[in-house]
Order: structure tokens, then sequence, then C-alpha cells
């Protein structure tokens, strides 16, 4: 038994196994427990937590403002950011080495070039043609060697992706840096450059052979090539437009320009391009500009097309409504039947069986109706905005016979287009009801017969004119004079008691674009003043002369009495103030302090030009108790108001130039804001020394 216990011992491994796992802590190289200081070894370590404070309680003690959380808010998103950026680990960016990837094509590599765009062409892999990418002497050559070889889109749009970081490589290397060009707008403008001299020989083409009387037109091996490199790369156009690898604007304006300029006897040249147009329908209705010509486009050419078949019968007036008797859009209600809503059609049914313009008509009537149904701002009647440029004003439904709603639809009369007719007719409805908004400056009065309706027009043209003035030219078509006509010319006060209520909004209004943080310039309180100084002067001028009683001498009199009396718009100035003028309330909000300081230079005019009496303004608030002693309470500072009142004139003009505004005037009630910061009458100040010296 001994001898079994000494082999059971001797036949023991030396190593014991391991006990359990390993530890699941992990342990750094470096770590605080390995720093076997005499005060660690006496004290033992510490927990000490990450956060500071309670772990646990109330935050009833804490002072949160929002700036802490807009600062703590702006760390999270610059941590988020941080975390969500891939770093660059490379110490630089890989440089593309144009010897190794890419080669310059000559005359004499015409084989190898070949055989390159036939790969391309075929399904070898991207990342070996990348290895050697061709690049021609011109770029607009690419778009020819895509089409000829009949490259598929997505591989075409690679290359040209691939040719655009090689030129990107090239003028990085270079050692003056200029300001890099957009490749987007570069490569919309090779693009529809190329496709515009394809059109431009087929243009030709058909120019040519328009004065022969046969039908048979012999095809060319040249325009056979450009008919094939047009429909190559408007595909490709088109998807390039979508992978977002164009500017969409440009293209769309230079689509719209090619339009535009084709002749209204080239239908061939025009059924090339409308399906390129309503291939974008969708992107053009997103912009009420580039609708709007569009419209103007095709409701010429519909008119000329519709003008010899279209009945009276569905003809329908212009879309500007000049009073209340017009008669409706004759497009038809939507209880209508079927075959009265394709009214159109019976007068048009050549259409349906000719080749050459049945085409056109679906087109053009189809892009008409896709803008009125989903941009109807684009149809809308406008007026002329611009003096100088002769421009016809009014709607693009003007120069059509019918209603949009009216014209012909493929499919005739089924339920879908049934139902796309009566939507079409609800938005004409919406078109004639703005058009009619426009033309009475959206006035709510029909015919602008009452009180309400001529003020609201009147205050409306005001701040058109106000808009469209060019304050920084002098001439004699633009100037004080010319404002002062446009905007006084009409409803002159003839009456010698009161001013008229028009008058009275049309000077509140002036207040209000003087004062207001909207527009910019401190040259409106000069103006507004300058408009107010020579209106008040005409008024008066017409008081003198309806005075038939009084003699020459009487008339002198008179004239000197209304100088010394108040001011005519005192009171309208008054009530501006009472409620519609800024005031301080928020020393945070800076457009009320620009408000503040914009309505303290105004009235700082007022006063200069004898438009705002200052006296009569303090008696004023005098006499109301504004300035009492139960409204001082509200500042600790009041008792020093006098004294701000007996500083001097050009002190307060510079305090206003300086845009400075006293701390304790938040504290004040309006009126006594006003009467702090408004400017005090010289005379005013010498009457006041006066009085100190007696």
């Amino acid at each position: 038994m001994a001898a079994l216990g000494i082999l059971s011992y001797e036949q023991r491994p030396l190593k014991r196994p391991r006990l359990g796992p390993p530890d699941v802590y992990p342990q750094d190289p470096k770590q605080k427990e390995d720093e076997l200081t005499a005060l660690n070894v006496k004290q033992g370590f510490n927990n000490q937590p990450a956060f500071s404070g309670d772990e646990y309680g109330s935050a009833r003690n804490i002072v949160i403002n929002p700036s802490k959380i807009g600062a703590y808010f702006s760390s999270i998103l610059a941590e988020k950011l941080k975390l969500n950026t891939f770093q660059d680990t490379g110490k630089k960016k890989p440089q593309i080495n144009a010897k190794d990837n890419y080669w310059l094509v000559t005359a004499r590599s015409q084989g190898a070039i070949h055989s390159w765009f036939t790969e391309l062409a075929g399904n070898k892999h991207l990342t070996v043609l990348a290895k050697k990418v061709p690049i021609l002497s011109k770029k607009e050559d690419i778009f020819g060697y895509l089409a000829k070889y009949s490259v598929p889109l997505l591989r075409a749009a690679w290359l040209v992706k691939t040719t655009c970081a090689y030129y990107a490589a090239i003028s990085e290397a270079k050692i003056k840096k200029r300001q890099s060009t957009d490749p987007n707008i570069e490569w919309t403008q090779i693009l529809t450059k190329y496709l515009r001299d394809q059109l431009v020989k087929i243009a030709d083409f058909y120019h040519a052979n328009s004065s022969q009387c046969n039908n048979t037109l012999v095809v060319t091996q040249d325009i056979e090539q450009a008919l094939k490199h047009w429909e190559y790369n408007e595909k490709l156009a088109f998807y390039m437009f979508q992978e977002g690898l164009l500017e969409r604007h440009e293209y769309l304006t230079w689509m719209l320009e090619v339009l535009e300029k084709v002749h209204p006897l080239d239908d061939e040249l025009l059924k090339i391009l409308l399906p390129l147009v309503l291939q974008h329908s969708e992107e053009f209705v997103q912009s009420a500009y580039l609708s709007r010509r569009l419209a103007y486009f095709c409701s010429r050419r519909l008119s000329a097309l519709l003008s010899d078949c279209v009945s009276p019968a569905a003809t329908h007036t212009p879309i500007v409504m000049m009073g209340p008797n017009n008669p409706p859009l004759s497009a038809p209600s939507p209880n209508t039947a079927g075959p009265v809503v394709n009214s159109v059609h019976l007068p048009c049914a050549d259409f349906q069986t000719c080749p050459q313009h049945r085409p056109l008509v679906y087109g053009l009537s189809c892009m008409l109706q896709t803008i009125t149904l989903c941009c109807p701002s684009a149809l809308v009647w406008n007026y002329s905005t611009n003096e100088s440029k002769n421009t016809n004003p009014g709607s693009p439904l003007d120069l059509l016979q019918v209603a949009p709603s009216s014209l012909p639809m493929p499919g005739g009369n089924s339920p879908f287009n049934q139902q796309v007719r009566a939507k079409i007719y609800d938005v004409e409805q919406q078109i004639k009801q703005r058009g009619q908004a426009v033309e009475v400056r959206w006035s709510f009065d029909k015919c602008q017969e009452s009180a309400a309706g001529v003020t609201i027009s009147r205050v409306l043209h005001t701040l058109e004119v106000l808009d469209r003035h060019c304050f920084d030219r002098l001439d004699s078509s633009n100037s004080l004079d010319t404002l002062y006509y446009k905007i006084f010319c009409t409803n002159q006060n003839k009456d010698s008691q009161e001013v008229p209520p028009s008058d009275e909004a049309v000077v509140t209004l002036l207040c209000e674009w003087a004062v207001s943080c909207k527009r910019s310039g401190k040259h409106r309180a000069m103006v507004v003043a300058k408009l107010l100084e020579k209106r008040q002067l005409e008024i008066e001028a017409e008081r003198c002369s309806e005075s038939e009683v009084l003699d020459e001498k009487e008339s002198i009199s008179s004239t000197s009495l209304a100088g010394s009396s108040l001011p005519i718009f005192q009171n309208i100035l008054l009530r501006f103030l009472d409620s519609q003028a800024p005031s301080l309330n928020d020393p945070n909000d800076e457009h009320e302090k620009t408000e503040f300081i914009n309505l303290v230079l105004l009235f700082c005019e007022f006063i200069r030009h004898d438009i705002f009496s200052h006296d009569a303004y303090m008696c004023t608030l005098i006499s109301r108790g504004d300035l009492s002693a139960s409204n001082r309470s509200h500042s600790p500072n009041m008792e020093h108001l006098d004294e701000h009142y007996t500083k001097d004139l050009s002190v307060k003009l510079e305090s206003v130039k300086r845009e400075i505004i006293y701390p304790s005037t938040y504290e004040l009630l309006r009126h006594l804001q006003y009467a702090t910061h408004f400017p005090i009458p010289l005379a005013f100040i010498l009457m006041l020394h006066e009085c100190e010296l007696k």
C-alpha cells in the first residue's frame, strides 16, 4: 500500500491547475494598485468615484440657468460629432498617381482606347479598369465615346467621376492654389454644350430638308450619329441628374432656354425636346419662376395649335378678373357628365389621328396641367414689378383659349381622367381667386368702395412704393418728390378740420416702416420726416387757400397762427406712441433695442422738422398723469429724471448715435422711456436756463 501511495504521488504533475477562470477585471500595465507608496501602504486605497457631489438627493439648491443648459447641450453635440466622425488614421491622404492610374490618349492609342471602352461597356470589373483610365484631350469627348460604345449608365457615371477626380488631383498638385470650381457646375456646362451641339446638327438637317415637297427624308450617317448621341446622353444626363452629379438649376434653366428658342414651325425639334422636359416635370414644378416660364411657352404653342379647331363654347376669358361681373373659367364643374367635360376633343378630333401634332398637343397639355396641379402660384395673375423693363403683366393662361381642365388628355373619358379634370378645375378656381386678390392688392373689399377698402389699398400701395424706391440713387424719376407724389398723389385732403383716415393710416405705416427691424437703414427716419413735413406744409397751404373771407393781411396772420398751433400730425403720432411704438422690456432682446433706437432717431427728426411738438407732448403726459408720483415708484432712479431733462440737446443726439440706452430705462413705463430719450428742443433748454438765472 505504501508503494502504491508513493507511486501515485510520483505521477502527479509538478504544477497545479489554475483555479477557475482568469480575473474578469482588465489589468493595465501601470495601474494605481501597483503604486506601493508609504501613504498607500499605511492608509490603503480609497475608492473615489468619478462624479462629484451626492449620488442621490435633491437638486433644489442647484442653480441651473439657460446658459448652462445651452453649454451642456453644445458639449454633448460636439462629443457626439466627434464620436461619429471617422478619424483619419493615416498621416497623409493617399495621393493619386497620374502616371500609374491614368494615361493620356493620343492619336496613336486608338486601338488601346477601343479595347478599353469595349471592356467598359462589357462586364469587366471596374477595379481592373481603374488601374489605367484614359484621359481625353477634351472633356466633352468623353460623352462621344460613351455614346459610341453604348456604355451602361452606371459605368458611364463612374468614368465621369473618375475623370473628375483626376482633374481635381491635378489642380491640387499645382503650386499656385486657386479657388476650385464646383465640379457639378463644370460638368453640367460641358454636358449641356455637347447636347446643344448635337441638337444644332439635328436642327440644321431639318431646316435644310424642310423645303422638300416629298415626305421622305434621307438621313445621313452624321445625322444618325447625332441622333444616337443625343438619345444616349439625354438618358445619361437624366441619370446624373438623379444621382446629384449635375447642378439642378443650371440644367433646368438650360433646358428651358433651348425650348424657348425653338422656332414655331420646328415641330420635329419640339418633339425631340418635349420628352426631356416631361421627364423633369417633377423638378420644374418645385420652382415657381421656372414653372411660369414653362407655362408661358406651353400656352403660346398650344394657342397656336388649337386656334383653328377650338369652338367658341370651349374658350374662356383671361384669368385676370377686372370686376365682379366677369364670367368664370369655362372649365366644367366636377359634377358635369363625361362627354361634356371632354368638349375640346370633339372639335380637335384631328389630333387623335395626326401623327405630327398629336404628341405635341398631348405633351404640352400634360406639362401645363402638371404645373396647374403642383405649382398653381406660377399661373396666378401678376402685375409688372419693374417699370424699366417692358414685361407683360398677367397670367400664362391669358394666352390660352381654353382652361387647363379642358385640354386633351390621353385615355379619353376614363374615370381617372374625370377625377384629374375635377381636381384641375378646383385649382383653377383657386388661381382665379388669388388673381383677384393680387389685382385689388389683397384687399378684402371687392370693389374698394368702403372706407376700409380705400384705407387698405392706400396702405398696401404705400408699402409697395417704399420697397421699390431706390434710396441710393437720385435723378428726375427717383427722388423724394417723386416718392411723395406716389404716396400722397391720390385722395388729397380737402378738409380743413382734420386728417382723413386714409392719411392717418399712411402716417402710421410710415412710422412703423421707419422703426421696424425688418427693414434696414437709418435713412428711413429722415425720409419719413421730410415726407410728413412736405405733407404738413401742403395741408396748411390748402387750409389757407380755402379761407375766402379773410383778406391778404388776415391770411398772413392766420398762417402765422396755424404755425404756432399744434402740428397737424401731433395727435396721430401721440396715438402711435400710446399703442404701437416699441418699448424696452427685455434687456437681452436685440431686436427690441434696435427698434427703440430707430424710434428715438425718428422722433429726433420729427422734433427737428416741427412735425412733433415736444412741449405739447410733455403737457399731455402731465395732464394725463403719466408723469405722476405713482408711476415713479416703478423705478428707484426716478428722482434723477429731472436731470435727464436738463441735459443738452447735443448730448442726447450723441447718445442716440452711439446707441446708448440707460440700464434704468427698462424699469420705466412706456412714456417715461420716451421722455427720457427724446431730445429736448433748444428753446426749452434756454428757457430752463433763464428760469435758473432768475
